[in-house]
């Protein structure tokens, strides 16, 4: 008897058809949700204008959307619980400075030259670019609902990215780290935002 054929080794098509299926479900619920609520704001004029009102007067934290997707639908693709490799090590530690003082709207943090700066909490990159009398900034709106400004930090993450907390976001250009935190367009006070 030939053990070789195919018919007795394992069949490969199951977990491939099982993360199809669980990718197709996630695309078909949330189409489902869009189009249920299309038909009641359509049908319900108040309604309309409560949504539409409150989308254009305030500020929607799309980390927080993000999050609360990732929670109960899990990741957008059907790999995302792939196997990985628990051996390797993950950048992931807090800031670490000599000195700190007040700078601008936020404060100046002396570190090692070249210092590896991690993202303090999650959240959505918003800008990277220069902005004057800040140097080179990204900005990551944090699901907390704070907008992080991080200064003079060269970075290889993209705009829009989601970022994790703890994980490595750039490294400075010098020995300084200028952070800035803000919330509904107010700058707000460090110690109560790192």
């Amino acid at each position: 008897m030939d053990y070789t054929s195919s018919k007795f080794l394992p069949s490969q098509k199951g977990p491939k058809r099982h993360r199809f299926r669980s990718f197709f479900n996630k695309i078909l619920f949330c189409v489902l949700i869009f189009v249920l609520l299309l038909i009641v704001i359509k049908n319900n004029p108040q309604l309309k204008e409560k949504i539409y009102g409150y989308v254009y007067e305030n500020n929607i934290s799309f980390s927080k959307l993000h999050d609360l997707y990732d929670k109960y639908l899990g990741g957008i693709l059907p790999f995302d619980n792939a196997i990985v490799d628990d051996t390797v090590k993950v950048f992931s530690e807090k800031i670490v400075y000599e000195e700190k003082e007040k700078y601008n709207d936020g404060i100046k943090l002396k570190v090692d030259n070249n210092y590896l700066v991690p993202i303090i909490e999650s959240g959505i990159v918003v800008y990277i670019g220069e902005k004057e009398g800040y140097g080179n900034t990204i900005i990551i709106q944090q699901i907390d609902g704070v907008d992080a400004w991080y200064s003079n930090v060269n970075t290889n993450i993209s705009l829009y990215d989601y970022v994790e907390k703890g994980s490595l976001l750039g490294n400075t250009k010098d020995e300084y780290l200028y952070l800035y935190f803000q919330k509904n367009g107010e700058f707000i006070d460090y110690q109560t935002a790192i």
